[in-house]
C-alpha cells in the first residue's frame, strides 16, 4: 500500500505531498491541472526513464520519494535475493540532477533502475486508457482465468519450470550445433591420437635409439679397431704390455739400490696394471658388440617414424603432444556427458511441466463457464445490456507446451443477444473495452491480494446509471486493495473514501501544481462543480450532497 508520495522540483511540481488512505481514493482536477504529472513522478519512482522530465527552474535536482506498507506482500525472498535490507515500511527514492543523471535508493541503499522496475510490479498496478489494449493480450486473459480458477500459484510454478525447460533446450541446441561444427576437428584429433598411441611411444626413446643406431652402424669397424688395439697391447712379439713389464722389472731393480727411483717404479707398476685392466675391458666389450643389420634397419625405420611424427606435430616431445590431444578429446567426452545429462534434465522438466499444465487445464475448464457467466453479469450491470462473453479455451496442437501450459485462449464477445461471438479486439468499442477491463480487474482483485491499483480516467464514455455501477464496482475493489482513481465523473468521485484535488496556482510569478485533501464541505463543492460547472445551482449542490451520502 502506498502510504505517502513526496515530489520535489518535478515539472510543475515544486513541493507536493500525497498521503492516500488504505481503501478508495479519488483524484479530481481541471484538465491540465497536473494529474498526469503526479503519475509521471510515480512512474519515475517505479523505474521509468527520464526522457521527458524537466526540473523546476533554478533548482539543482528533482527528488521523488514513496513510502509503502509491504507487510502483506511476501517480499522477503526478493529482498534477500537482491541484497537489500527488508522492512515492512519500504522507502523508495529517486534523485535526478540537472544533467539528467539519476540515482535510485531502496531503504537508503543504492539500487539500479531494474530493481525499482521489478519491485514496482509488486507494489502498484497503474491502469490508464491506453493500457486497455492489455485486454487483448494472452497474458492478461490467462491472468484473469487463473485468478478465477485459483491456478495462479500453479502458473507461477509452471512458468519457472518452463523457463528452465526452454533454457535447457537452448543450451542443448547450442551444444549440438557446436558439436556439428567441430565433428571434423574431433575426428581428426582422434586420428592423430590413435596414430600416436599405435606408435607406442616411450620416454627419451629418440635419444636412446640414436645411440644404439650409431653403435650398430660402426659395430664392424669398432670390432676391427679393438682387435688391433688388443694386438698392440698384448698379442704381438713386441706387445706394449710385455715391454712395459720389462721396464717395470728393470726400474724396480734400480729402486732397490737407489730409493729415489721407488716412486717411479710404483708409477710404472700402476700404469702397467691399468693397461692390463684396459685390455681385459676391451676383451669384454668386444664380446658385447654385435653386427645386426636387421636390428639396424628396424631402428632406422623407427627413427624415421618418430622424425615424421615430430615434423607433423612440430614438436619433438611426442608424449606431450599425445597428452594434449587426450585432454582435448576429453573435453569432447565432457560435452557428450553434458549433452546426455541435459537431455535427461529436459525430459524430467518436460514431464513436470506437462503435469502442471494438465492440472491447470483441468481447473481452468472446470471454472470457465462460471467465469463467463460472472463476467457477462457484471458487464450487463455496466450498461452493456444483452452482451455476453465467451472464453475460447483450447488445447495446443499435440498438447505442446507454451507460456501458459497446454492451453491457448481468446476472449469472444457477443454485443447483444443473438449476435455471433467474435474476438473482443474486432468488435468492442473503447467504452466497452474500458468496462470489460474494469470487470476483469475486479475479478482479479477478488481472488488475489493486489498491489495498489491506480485507474487513470478509464471511465471515459460512461455516465448516469452506468457511472454509478462503475463506482460500486470500484468500491468493491477498494475493500480488497488500495484504490486510487483519477476521474472526471461525479458519481465516482462521490464514492471515494478520500477525495484529493489537483490544482494550479501562481507562486512568485511561477505556475506550480499541487494537491490537497478536501474537507467534507470542499468535497461537496467540487462534486457540484463536476455536475453543473462553477455556477451550479442550489439543486445541484443538494444533489452533490445526496450523491456523497
Amino acid at each position: 500500500m502506498l502510504s505517502e508520495l513526496k515530489v520535489k522540483n518535478y515539472a510543475l511540481i515544486k513541493n507536493l505531498a500525497f498521503a492516500p488512505c488504505s481503501n478508495f481514493n479519488v483524484i479530481t482536477g481541471e484538465t491540465g491541472a497536473g494529474k498526469s504529472i503526479i503519475l509521471g513522478a510515480l512512474g519515475l519512482l517505479l523505474g521509468d526513464r527520464t526522457d521527458n522530465f524537466t526540473i523546476v527552474e533554478n533548482e539543482e535536482k528533482c527528488v521523488i520519494e514513496g513510502v509503502f506498507d509491504i507487510k502483506n506482500y511476501n517480499l522477503l525472498t526478493w529482498f534477500d535475493e537482491n541484497g537489500f535490507d527488508f522492512s515492512e515500511q519500504l522507502i523508495l527514492r529517486r534523485e535526478i540532477s540537472l544533467n539528467g543523471r539519476s540515482r535510485a535508493f531502496i531503504n537508503d541503499t543504492p539500487a539500479q533502475l531494474n530493481h525499482l522496475k521489478e519491485l514496482g510490479k509488486f507494489l502498484i498496478d497503474i491502469h490508464s486508457q491506453h493500457q486497455n489494449l492489455d485486454l487483448f493480450q494472452k497474458s492478461f486473459q490467462f491472468k484473469t482465468i487463473d485468478s478465477y480458477s485459483e491456478t495462479l500459484k500453479i502458473q507461477d510454478e509452471y512458468s519457472k519450470l518452463y523457463k528452465e525447460f526452454k533454457t535447457c533446450k537452448k543450451q542443448l541446441e547450442v551444444i549440438i550445433e557446436t558439436e556439428k561444427r567441430s565433428i571434423d576437428e574431433r575426428n581428426f584429433k582422434m586420428f592423430l591420437l590413435e596414430e600416436l598411441e599405435s606408435a607406442k611411444l616411450k620416454e627419451n626413446e629418440n635419444e636412446i635409439l640414436e645411440e644404439e643406431y650409431k653403435a650398430l652402424s660402426f659395430a664392424e669397424e669398432n670390432l676391427k679397431t679393438l682387435s688391433e688395439i688388443r694386438n698392440t697391447l698384448s698379442d704381438t712379439e713386441f706387445a706394449t704390455l710385455e715391454q712395459l713389464s720389462s721396464v717395470k722389472n728393470m726400474i724396480k731393480n734400480i729402486s732397490k739400490n737407489d730409493s729415489r727411483f721407488s716412486e717411479i717404479a710404483e708409477r710404472i707398476e700402476t700404469v702397467y696394471f691399468n693397461l692390463k685392466d684396459i685390455t681385459s675391458d676391451i676383451d669384454r666389450f668386444s664380446t658385447q658388440i654385435t653386427i645386426d643389420p636387421e636390428r639396424l634397419e628396424n631402428i632406422n625405420q623407427r627413427l624415421v617414424l618418430l622424425h615424421n611424427l615430430s615434423q607433423k606435430h612440430r614438436e619433438t616431445d611426442l608424449i606431450k603432444v599425445k597428452e594434449k590431444l587426450t585432454d582435448e578429446l576429453e573435453k569432447y567426452n565432457t560435452i557428450d556427458n553434458e549433452k546426455y545429462e541435459l537431455t535427461l534434465k529436459i525430459e524430467k522438466l518436460e514431464k513436470q511441466c506437462h503435469k502442471l499444465a494438465e492440472t491447470m487445464s483441468e481447473q481452468r475448464n472446470k471454472s470457465k463457464i462460471n467465469l463467463e457467466n460472472t463476467i457477462t453479469k457484471m458487464i450487463n450491470s455496466l450498461g452493456m445490456n444483452g452482451a455476453s462473453l465467451k472464453i475460447d479455451l483450447n488445447l495446443n496442437e499435440n498438447n505442446e507446451l507454451g507460456n501458459f501450459g497446454i492451453n491457448d485462449t481468446n476472449f469472444l464477445l457477443s454485443a447483444s443477444k443473438g449476435k455471433m461471438y467474435n474476438p473482443i479486439q474486432n468488435i468492442a468499442s473503447g467504452g466497452e473495452i474500458s468496462r470489460l477491463m474494469l470487470v476483469l480487474k475486479t475479478i482479479i482483485s477478488q481472488k488475489n491480494i493486489m498491489p495498489t491499483i491506480i485507474f487513470d480516467e478509464i471511465d471515459t464514455g460512461i455516465s448516469g446509471e452506468t457511472a454509478l455501477k462503475t463506482a460500486e464496482m470500484m468500491k468493491e475493489i477498494s475493500t480488497l486493495s488500495q484504490l486510487i482513481v483519477i476521474t472526471h465523473l461525479p458519481q465516482i468521485a462521490a464514492a471515494g473514501n478520500h477525495h484529493f484535488f489537483v490544482f494550479k496556482e501562481q507562486q512568485n510569478g511561477t505556475t506550480i501544481t499541487d494537491i490537497k485533501k478536501l474537507t467534507k464541505e470542499e468535497r461537496i463543492d467540487k462534486i457540484a462543480e463536476m455536475i453543473g460547472g462553477k455556477n451550479y445551482s442550489n439543486t445541484i449542490f443538494e444533489g452533490a450532497k445526496q450523491l456523497i451520502g
